[in-house]
């Protein structure tokens, strides 16, 4: 019985007080101590990220020889690659939000809060979202962000299309090598650094394609499971046994190339067929060559049939309106990010910023500015009140090179078209703007 006792008694830990007067000291004083130190950091974090524009606008790696801003925090700071990612996107939306930054500095909202907040806050939204914070921890606070877009506010209905799955890996170092090595291939393929979504889609297109890459059976691509309802069309996709919804541009890419099975509701199963004939689909692949036909862009995996003027703006099912595009040119041109227009024989694409400029025949207008709102959101904020300073000239140029090289283009190039366009333009111009003149002096993308 001795024994059994002595077990359930948990040990003390080591940091305990071994004196009796000393654990009745004041819990009011301990818990005093950390909220001031919990103050004091987030005044540090404010500071920062105000140092951090200031540098990013001088270029501080340059003279002390290093390649980013990046790599001087990783040397100079101690954070890794994506902690240095997020304060540094973090420090760039403060420098338009005051109240989130007042908030920051008296302690008010800690810095992970206000990491979060940064996703959707604009100047016109960051009080209501400031109050809505208030109060609550870190994880209400990124349930109330997840579902909403930047420009909304906290009581707007929550949209579950917007909300982003963060999955973590843990990889042997073999693996780790592999999965390095796997993203330079497919960058290279692409012609462009993919995001970890278009990596990881990438990678799964090339396992569920299945087939060679140089034929076709003329099937539908879509045999995954899409469900569409036909009154809100609001959809899901099936992800091994779990329904995930999917947003409007997942939908009208898939509807390009989709085999309908009918209503899943019945008692009977409907026939099934598909809108482009498989004779169709093979001559299409065969004349493509089974790559992607979107200029700087050589991708023989995850080959899509695209439909060049939409079947909801009359376009028809003919080998002259359908062209090879892969999975990640495909959901970049419904999401509104390339405008791809033409016929077969002669196909026009073209990227751009702005929502405006990819109304053409055959683009979805709602879905782009649907898509654009980010881009919006962020000239909005950076729409200063007064004249601009050469630091908020130099903070819009640095967002205007990111802009064109998330759109494709090489960080040189796009640096050299960004400050030619700032060059241009002078210092009241707004980020929209900047973008699309940067866009003038970029190259087209060698096919």
């Amino acid at each position: 019985m001795l024994l059994d006792a002595a077990v359930e008694i948990e040990a003390a830990p080591t940091w305990a007080p071994t004196n009796k007067f000393e654990a009745q000291t004041d819990w009011q004083s301990v818990d005093r101590a950390l909220r001031t130190i919990a103050g004091r950091r987030a005044a540090l974090d404010a500071d920062e990220a105000r140092w951090l524009r200031e540098a990013e606008a001088i270029q501080i790696w340059r003279p002390l020889g290093m390649v980013s801003a990046i790599d001087y925090m990783e040397r100079v700071l101690g954070y890794g690659p994506r902690a240095a990612q997020d304060r540094l996107r973090v420090a760039r939306a403060l420098g338009t939000l005051p109240q989130l930054t007042t908030a920051l500095a008296n302690g008010e909202l800690p810095f992970s809060a206000i990491r979060e907040l940064t996703r959707v806050a604009t100047p016109t939204t960051e009080a209501a979202w400031r109050q809505a914070a208030s109060g609550k921890n870190l994880r209400q606070i990124e349930e109330l962000v997840a579902d909403h877009r930047p420009g909304d506010r906290p009581d707007d209905p929550p949209d579950p299309e917007v909300r982003v799955k963060v999955v973590r890996f843990e990889l042997s170092a073999e693996t780790f090598a592999l999965m390095r090595q796997a993203h330079v291939v497919l960058d290279d393929e692409h012609g462009s650094h993919l995001s970890d979504d278009e990596f990881i889609a990438a990678l799964s297109n090339a396992v569920l394609d299945g087939a060679p890459t140089t034929e076709t059976t003329g099937r539908a691509k879509f045999q995954i499971a899409v469900t569409v309802c036909e009154r809100c069309r609001q959809s899901w996709q099936d992800g091994a046994g779990t329904k995930i919804a999917i947003d409007s541009a997942a939908i009208e890419r898939a509807e390009c190339d989709a085999e309908h099975i009918g209503s899943i509701d019945g008692c009977t199963p409907e026939r099934a067929h598909q809108d482009v004939p498989p004779s169709v689909a093979r001559l299409v692949w065969r004349r493509d060559g089974g790559r992607c036909r979107v200029p700087g862009c050589r991708s023989a995996r995850g080959i899509e049939i695209h439909h060049l003027v939409h079947r909801t703006d009359g376009g028809s099912h003919e080998a002259s309106n359908l062209a090879l595009l892969c999975s990640a040119c495909h959901l970049a041109h419904h999401r509104g990010v390339l405008s791809i227009t033409g016929t077969a024989d002669h196909l026009e694409v073209r990227r751009s910023a702005e929502p405006s400029s990819i109304a053409t025949p055959g683009a979805h207008v709602g879905a782009a500015i649907h898509s654009n709102a980010h881009v919006g959101a962020v000239a909005n904020r950076n729409a200063h009140v007064g004249a601009p300073s050469k630091l908020d000239a130099a903070i819009l140029g640095t967002q205007a090179k990111e802009a064109l090289v998330g759109l494709g283009w090489k960080p040189a190039i796009a640096q050299a078209a960004s400050a030619a366009a700032s060059a241009a333009l002078g210092t009241g111009a707004t980020l929209e703007r900047l973008i699309f003149e940067a866009m003038r002096r970029c190259p087209k993308p060698s096919s």
